[in-house]
């Protein structure tokens, strides 16, 4: 089993309005390991394409980001 690292997975969905993109940022043994999280955490639709898997590094992320609250914004 490979160690724990933390992924970025982008994948491009559509509905009647058009594209767009969900994120998942999360802790995953692997990149198939995070992609497999992603499409848990998202409802999966028929038309999801899978854009970029990457590891984050942590270290060049600055310290008081802000990140949005879940929900709608």
């Amino acid at each position: 089993m490979g160690s724990i690292r933390v992924y970025r997975v982008m994948i491009e969905s559509s509905h009647s309005e058009g594209h767009y993109q969900k994120e998942y940022i999360g802790p995953a043994t692997s990149e198939d390991d995070a992609v497999e999280q992603a499409r848990t955490v998202f409802k999966e639709r028929p038309d999801d394409r899978l854009v970029t898997v990457e590891v984050v590094d942590l270290e060049s992320w600055a310290e008081d980001i802000v990140l949005p609250p879940d929900g709608k914004t």
